[in-house]
């Protein structure tokens, strides 16, 4: 007896199928007329396409119209998409200006504290003669402090009596040797 309800329920489910499409055929057919003035031009450009392309005038209008809802929804939902992705990297750029913000900040923290330890007038290296500031294209260390300078990072590059030396100093090591 099972096997027989099944075959109903699977039957009724088909016959619900059937009328289903047979509704959405209905409705498809029921196309509006829609009346709107053109030029003798525009006119024209129609019926000439229409004749080139062998089908009925109403049918180039409609199939225009369409591509151009068409293209409309696809550049809005584009644009939609570019808006998010412009959004997304401004607060990325704001929370990594933040991030060297608070960095900033606590190194200038630190660096009055290093500062108030040690004697500001003795040079860590008797051989330096001035810092050239520079943005790192590759990741050094500090030759002061030991903190890491990640490329991109403004460091100053150690100058001597023979030219840039192979030392690396941060900005805040840089502040108290000076």
């Amino acid at each position: 007896m099972c096997a027989m309800d099944e075959r109903e329920r699977q039957g009724d489910f088909e016959d619900r199928e059937r009328e289903a499409r047979r509704r959405r055929r209905r409705e498809a057919r029921k196309e509006r007329v829609l009346h709107t003035r053109i030029s003798e031009e525009l006119s024209e450009d129609i019926r000439r396409m229409a004749d080139e392309l062998r089908v009925p005038v109403s049918n180039i209008v409609r199939n225009v119209l369409e591509e151009a809802f068409s293209v409309v929804e696809t550049v809005t939902d584009n644009v939609g998409d570019l808006i998010e992705d412009v959004v997304d990297e401004a607060e990325a750029a704001a929370e990594r200006i933040r991030r060297q913000r608070r960095r900033r900040a606590s190194s200038w923290e630190e660096r009055g504290e290093r500062a108030a330890r040690t004697e500001p007038d003795t040079p860590a290296d008797p051989e330096v003669l001035g810092w050239q500031p520079m943005l790192l294209a590759r990741a050094q260390t500090c030759a002061d402090c030991g903190a890491a300078l990640p490329r991109g990072e403004q460091a100053f590059a150690a100058v001597t009596a023979g030219g840039i030396g192979t030392s690396f100093a941060c900005p805040d090591c840089v502040g108290r040797h000076a």
